[in-house]
Order: structure tokens, then C-alpha cells, then sequence
């Protein structure tokens, strides 16, 4: 028996709040057996044996209102006396039936956790529309399985963008990224400029020169480990951006505070000068908490302008942490070392 699924698809919508093709009526199987409460095992054979069915693993026993009385597995059916009555070989029904708008995540979980391989599925009004077999619980655990790991790679719902950087063509692929290259570019001409600002400080004292690599590096090195947690986290948690943002400047800062006090005796013990190890330990400070937050707050800000965050965030970040840190390790230098 074959029982359509069409109207009762057409009479029911989406749950609120749940996306459209996450529901379990997309994975419904409507040609399956069904028998009735009082046929025997030779009839159901009988009935199986001229028809051909989508998934044929269990029958589903309905009562006279067409809902589900409980379910047999082909094996008992195959191997029970002609004569016995189905009724007498049903499991109870009721923890392997879900609705047309279950979710399917939540579905698979539940037939997982009650050691079941087909669910059956019922209409608002509990009526018989189809099951979930085996084959279907196995996709949708797959699709599950890799919505998780996009959303742990900062892949955002699958989203078309984020699979094109992925798998377009290099002549695409160059088009996304080299806006944003090009933005850095010129920031690193202002990065430049500003250096020749403090050509003073440079003269006065050549060891300044020395620890610029190492203060770009603290803030381009901290500023994309949180690039990664902010794109990550955008995907992960529905936590208002304020908090969140705090949290990583108090983190910025204590990384800062720990590599400064690192840097300081090794500086002053390799220059003897107090004055510079200082400077650098002051910048090194500024720098980390400079990049955790611009290296957090742009990937959120590029997500809400629709701007694919791991592409865009990453070069005009990096730029930003740049000026910055060297600005601070400039000024500072010109108010302590010339």
C-alpha cells in the first residue's frame, strides 16, 4: 500500500523559526508495506509479494483511523507462523513516531538513542503519512556531521560565498581577494609614511629600528588568532557582541602583559638600556590589545555588511593592527629613548 504525502505536505508548513528544508517530510518515504491489526502473517506476505516498495525493512500496522498501531520488522514477519495475527507481533508504536515538521537533526538523535533504523511519520492529525528509513536517518546524520564542521572552519551555513572561495576558478578566486590585498597595499604605504615621520627617533637611536619586525609580528601573530575565533564564533554563538568583545581585550591585554614581561629583561640585559626595553615592552602591550580587538570586531562588522569575513577581514586587519602598533611604538619611543 502506497499512501501519499502530497496534501498533508501542502497543509503544513514550517515550524516557526526552523529553516524550510531541515524538516523530516523531506526525507519521507510514502511506498512502504502497511497492513491492517487483524491480518495474519500469510496475507502480509501475501500483500508483499506482488508489490514493490521503497524501503520494505518494516511493515507499519494501522488501526481503523489509519494511525500507527505499532511496526514489524520484515525478519519477524518472514519468520512467524502463517496463522499468527500481526497484532500479536507489533512493538509498541509510540517512541518511533515523529511528525512531517520534526527536525531532522532531532529526529536522527531520537531513533539513535532508542536503537531504532526507520521511524514512522504522522500528519498534525496523526495519521499515517510515510517513514524515515534507514538510508534517510544516514544522510541526514551526514549532513549534520559536515553543517558542524563547516560551522567549526568559520564556513558559514553552507553559504554559497564561502563554498565558492573554496572551489571557484583561480581567476575568481584572485577577484575576491584582491580588493582587499589591494586596501592593504595602500595601507602599507601610510604604514610607510608614517615611519619616515619619526626618522628622528630612528637616528637618535638605531636599536629602535631592531624591534619593529618584532612588534609587527606580536600584532599580526595575535591578531589572527582572534580572526579565527571571532570568524568561528560568529557561526557558533548567539552572544551579544559587547561581551564578547570584552572578553578578548582583557585577553589581548594579559597576552601583552606576559610577552612584555618577557621581552623587558631580555631587552634591557641585551642593550642595557632601560629606555628601550621599556619602549618595546609598552608597545608589545599596545600592539596585543590593539589586534585582539581589531583582529575580533572586523569579521563581525564585515559579516553584517555581507562581506565574506574570512576573505575581507584578514588583510584590511592586518593593515589597521600594523599602523597602529607602530604609531604607539613610535611615540612611545620618541617620549623614552630620543
Amino acid at each position: 500500500m502506497s499512501i501519499s504525502v502530497e496534501t498533508a505536505r501542502s497543509d503544513y508548513g514550517a515550524v516557526a523559526g526552523a529553516a524550510p528544508d531541515q524538516a523530516v517530510r523531506h526525507y519521507v518515504v510514502t511506498n512502504v508495506p502497511t497492513a491492517e491489526l487483524t491480518q495474519s502473517v500469510a496475507a502480509c506476505r501475501a500483500m508483499m509479494s506482488t508489490q514493490s516498495f521503497e524501503d520494505a525493512s518494516h511493515v507499519f500496522v494501522l488501526d481503523d483511523r489509519h494511525r500507527v498501531a505499532g511496526i514489524v520488522k520484515i525478519g519477524q514477519v518472514l519468520a512467524a507462523p502463517a496463522e499468527k495475527i500481526l497484532s500479536d507481533l507489533i512493538m509498541p508504536s509510540g517512541s518511533q513516531i515523529v511528525g512531517l515538521e520534526t527536525d531532522r537533526e532531532d529526529a536522527a538523535s531520537h531513533a539513535i538513542s532508542a536503537g531504532l533504523s526507520t521511524l514512522a511519520v504522522c500528519d498534525a492529525e496523526g495519521r499515517f503519512v510515510g517513514a524515515v528509513p534507514a538510508s534517510a536517518l544516514m544522510s541526514i546524520l551526514r549532513d549534520e556531521h559536515m553543517e558542524d564542521l563547516h560551522h567549526m572552519a568559520g564556513i558559514l551555513g553552507n553559504s554559497e560565498a564561502a563554498q565558492a572561495a573554496l572551489t571557484a576558478p583561480p581567476h575568481r578566486r584572485a577577484r575576491y581577494r584582491l580588493p582587499w590585498l589591494v586596501i592593504g597595499l595602500f595601507g602599507s604605504a601610510v604604514a610607510t609614511a608614517m615611519m619616515a615621520q619619526f626618522e628622528a627617533v630612528l637616528k637618535a637611536k638605531i636599536a629602535v629600528a631592531f624591534f619593529i619586525p618584532a612588534v609587527v609580528y606580536i600584532a599580526d601573530a595575535i591578531g589572527t588568532q582572534s580572526e579565527a575565533v571571532a570568524v568561528r564564533g560568529i557561526s557558533l554563538t548567539k552572544t551579544r557582541l559587547l561581551p564578547l568583545l570584552l572578553g578578548e581585550l582583557a585577553t589581548g591585554l594579559l597576552i601583552g602583559i606576559t610577552l612584555g614581561a618577557i621581552a623587558f629583561p631580555l631587552i634591557f640585559f641585551a642593550f642595557r638600556d632601560l629606555a628601550l626595553a621599556a619602549t618595546v615592552s609598552i608597545a608589545v602591550v599596545a600592539a596585543s590589545s590593539i589586534a585582539t580587538t581589531i583582529g575580533f570586531l572586523l569579521p563581525w562588522i564585515f559579516s553584517r555588511l555581507g562581506y565574506d569575513p574570512a576573505l575581507g577581514s584578514g588583510p584590511v586587519a592586518t593593515v589597521i593592527q600594523d599602523v597602529l602598533s607602530l604609531a604607539i611604538y613610535f611615540l612611545v619611543a620618541a617620549l623614552l629613548v630620543s
